[in-house]
């Protein structure tokens, strides 16, 4: 029986420091995930956000601010936007000067902010990228050339353009139909230029218009993969590809039927906006804008073009 007793007692050391080991891995991996969750991108930014609140004098709010990721959702359009959670000051813009750095700096009001909301659009609509994405180099990238990364300066510079230029491409998901829109010069010109040059002649576009080209009813779904670069310049993007098709398709496509233009290089860059801009989308009516009410707001206003009335000279009183 002595024999017995050791033999249990001798298992039972041995299994003690298993159960040692196994509950200090089981610690550590506690500790590791714990740093995972509270060692992000967004966590240092979200630390700052209630002190700066509270040195602008919102003190309330600083105090009732709560981490963690926060987001705008809007089942209608298809966003689901975690950007606020590093762009903590994108609301604040009445209260916290536009000095303050990225990504805590307010968005800056404008005419385009005030007919499109926060609550409504989110962020991504305007301004590209990966909404759902919880990391900066996940949501900035949003895929590779022009799939849908998030607009920058830095990739307008890359093609030719400003920020205020590209980012009228996505205007035009909603403001298709307009015949010419407020403040959208580049889409405003290329919309005069497929009626100059009779696009439609040769391309379908939504129904109306010749089958000897391709249809460009959703030409910016298009996949680049299936385009031909061997003798396009630069980056093989569907933006890239365009512009130089535009400029001189029988460069780019020896065998196509489609005349040499000779667009100048930001029609061609214009052109391309309005064709990357026909996308498939799932805006529901509401989204969609009046085009009447478009044109109207392109009307000059008629006390800047009404000729002044002439003030008659006094008449002298006879004494």
């Amino acid at each position: 029986m002595e024999e017995m007793g050791d033999k249990n007692e001798s298992f039972e050391a041995k299994d003690f420091g298993w159960l040692v080991a196994m509950s200090m891995l089981f610690f550590a991996l506690v500790v590791v995930g714990f740093w995972f969750e509270f060692s992000t991108d967004w966590g240092t930014y979200q630390q700052e956000f209630p002190q700066l609140l509270g040195h602008y004098g919102k003190v309330e709010d600083a105090r009732d601010f709560r981490a963690g990721i926060k987001q705008i959702w809007i089942p209608k359009i298809g966003v689901t936007d975690r950007c606020i959670t590093c762009h903590l000051g994108y609301e604040w813009s009445s209260v916290l000067p536009a000095t303050i750095a990225e990504p805590l700096k307010p968005h800056p009001m404008n005419d385009w902010l005030v007919k499109h909301e926060f609550s409504r659009f989110g962020c991504t609509p305007c301004h590209g990228g990966d909404g759902s994405a919880t990391t900066v180099a996940g949501a900035h990238q949003g895929g590779r050339g022009w799939d849908d990364p998030m607009l920058s300066r830095a990739l307008a510079g890359q093609n030719g353009l400003t920020m205020n230029e590209m980012i009228q491409m996505r205007c035009n998901f909603c403001h298709r139909h307009d015949a010419a829109t407020p403040a959208m010069e580049e889409i405003n010109l290329a919309k005069q230029l497929v009626k100059k040059k009779k696009c439609m002649v040769c391309h379908v576009v939504e129904g109306r218009g010749g089958t000897t080209g391709p249809e460009l009813t959703y030409e910016g779904d298009r996949n680049p993969e299936l385009l031909n670069f061997a003798y396009v310049h630069g980056e093989r993007t569907l933006f890239n590809w365009n512009v130089q098709h535009l400029t001189q398709a029988s460069v780019v496509s020896p065998r196509t039927q489609m005349p040499d233009f000779n667009l100048k290089p930001e029609e061609s860059r214009a052109l391309t906006l309005l064709l990357l801009s026909w996308r498939r989308l799932p805006y529901p009516p509401e989204y969609i804008p009046d085009p009447e009410v478009a044109a109207a707001a392109m009307q000059p206003s008629p006390t800047s073009t009404a000729t002044p009335t002439p003030t008659p000279a006094a008449t002298p009183i006879a004494r």
